[in-house]
């Protein structure tokens, strides 16, 4: 728009100009030239005068009035020309300077379309075409992450789906070969296996339809104090089996949220506390209450998280220790479901090193004021 406003303000300003220099030059020019005898002559013909009135009168004025309007005519019409020329180039260069990148970029996309997935566009420039370029460029370098983050949970769900099927597999053509008795206890193996199985989908069901907003919470007024000590119960005999002990530090908080899920949210941070802390050593489980924010943290006294992998410990089936088995490590969801399912509630989640030692993970939750009226005014 500014471009062809441009165009028509230089055109009208080409014609205007030379209008009123041709107004200007040729206007004081008749006046002081002497009028044409036939041109005279002509004019007193027309006003029925005698051919001694060519010289002067009201014939004379007539004839300079009307030699006047044709060579202003003439004029207009060449300056109108000439700015129409120059539009007309004006016009072409812009069009060919628009184009270009328009081309540009419909090949570009024409390619990417065709499967070059690493065509990009030329973002050179501040006009609107280089705005379309550097958006398209964001589209294509998002739709690349994602096609590597799919490809990469592929291969991780083959990976983990791969030891347990074969462990099944092998205990059982042996059964059937007869290479290994019928016992309980080669049942029990058997079992494991299939439970394992079983929880790898449910998790990844469950981390899909929270990452798609498929999963519905059913809120309501949850005693997150009680509900965490419940969960530090629960998980008391597990951690006593290791030697450790949960100490829980809970402050009076009521929030509006799906009591199921938070349950889900606190049972992975205990398993994963318990999982990474040393045998004989305790887990510190805090809840208090922060302005208008629930905080809930889960310090053990293991080895801690190093910086660079803070964000890495949410990802799906990222194990801080790449040399953790199952057994030892779990599948690499619990932590990825955890943000999940804290994010739906409007939260957050993030993983630090404690000064004194161990890892820290801490959930801050939105407060609902009105649940929370009674314990603040306490």
């Amino acid at each position: 728009m500014i471009a062809v406003t441009l165009v028509a303000l230089a055109a009208v300003t080409v014609t205007a100009l030379l209008s009123v220099q041709v107004a200007t030059q040729r206007v004081g020019r008749l006046f002081d030239a002497p009028v044409p005898a036939q041109d005279a002559a002509r004019a007193a013909a027309a006003r029925g005068a005698g051919p001694g009135m060519a010289g002067g009168g009201p014939a004379f004025a007539e004839a300079r009035r009307a030699a006047l309007r044709a060579d202003l005519w003439r004029a207009n019409l060449q300056s109108a020309a000439i700015a129409l020329l120059v539009a007309a180039a004006v016009g072409m260069v812009l069009a060919a300077r628009l184009a270009r990148p328009l081309r540009s970029l419909t090949t570009t996309a024409n390619r990417y379309a065709s499967g070059e997935r690493m065509a990009r566009a030329d973002e050179s420039g501040r006009d609107e075409v280089a705005e379309v370029a550097r958006a398209f460029n964001r589209v294509a370098d998002n739709l690349r992450r994602e096609e590597e983050q799919q490809q990469r949970l592929i291969a991780d769900i083959a990976h983990e789906l791969r030891t347990p099927l074969t462990v099944l597999k092998g205990e059982l053509e042996a059964l059937e070969d007869g290479l290994m008795e019928a016992e309980p206890d080669t049942f029990r193996r058997l079992g494991e296996e299939v439970t394992l199985l079983e929880r790898l989908v449910q998790d990844l069901r469950l981390l899909t339809q929270a990452e798609s907003g498929e999963l519905a919470l059913h809120r309501g007024s949850v005693d997150l104090s009680a509900l965490v000590r419940e969960a530090t119960t629960s998980f008391a005999t597990h951690a006593r089996h290791r030697d450790i002990t949960l100490v829980p530090d809970l402050a009076p908080v009521t929030l509006e949220a799906d009591a199921d899920r938070l349950k889900q949210v606190l049972s992975n941070l205990l398993e994963n506390a318990v999982r990474h802390a040393p045998a004989g050593s305790r887990i510190d489980v805090g809840l208090s209450r922060v302005g208008g924010h629930a905080l809930l943290s889960v310090r053990d006294r293991g080895p801690g998280i190093p910086d660079d992998e803070r964000e890495r410990v949410f990802q799906r089936f990222y194990r801080l220790d790449p040399a953790r088995s199952r057994a030892t490590g779990g599948s690499g969801l619990g932590l990825a479901i955890v943000r999940s399912l804290v994010e739906l509630h409007g939260g957050s989640v993030a993983a630090a090193t404690h000064p004194q030692g161990g890892a820290v993970l801490t959930v801050r939750l939105p407060l609902d004021d009105s649940a929370n009226a009674p314990h603040a005014r306490t």
